[in-house]
């Protein structure tokens, strides 16, 4: 449990470190996925996004090397913080994330991890609209590695 909370915080910090000197891909735009759920993947091609939620290109960057894609994508829009938890719960494993933790406290943070990625979605919802925050960074073993939390 240590490690995985050590994963998550580094990964925030990282992200708060780039955001300060970083900007989006300039062809951020979204793909069709051609499912009956209106949504959509914008630069991370596994994490699908609700077509309510709008991509504020200000707040957001990635960052591309030939090895990994990491980054912060920011949306907002106007959807019950509960439903939008419930549709990330529902697709993110249909793309192969696997959920690690969720925490609810002034919002909602969903942890998955993929491979050798992790995937931190934080929701908070405001008086008119709701934001989304979806990270994604590498990390250093692969998901598969990562062991459960020790029994005690």
């Amino acid at each position: 449990m240590p490690r995985r909370l050590t994963v998550v915080f580094l990964l925030f910090f990282l992200f708060s470190v780039l955001s300060a000197c970083a900007t989006i891909k300039k062809e951020g735009a979204p793909s069709s996925t051609g499912q009956t759920s209106r949504a959509s993947y914008y630069d991370f091609e596994d994490v699908m996004i609700p077509s309510e939620m709008k991509l504020d290109k200000k707040d957001s960057f990635v960052y591309t090397t030939s090895r990994f894609k990491a980054g912060v994508l920011t949306f907002s829009g106007r959807v019950e913080s509960d439903s939008l938890a419930s549709f990330f719960q529902n697709n993110m494993t249909k793309d192969g994330w696997r959920p690690i933790s969720t925490l609810k406290f002034h919002g909602t943070m969903l942890v998955y991890l993929k491979d050798d990625r992790a995937c931190v979605i934080t929701i908070k919802e405001k008086i008119f609209s709701t934001t989304l925050e979806v990270r994604v960074g590498p990390i250093d073993q692969p998901a598969s590695q990562v062991k459960g939390s020790p029994s005690r």
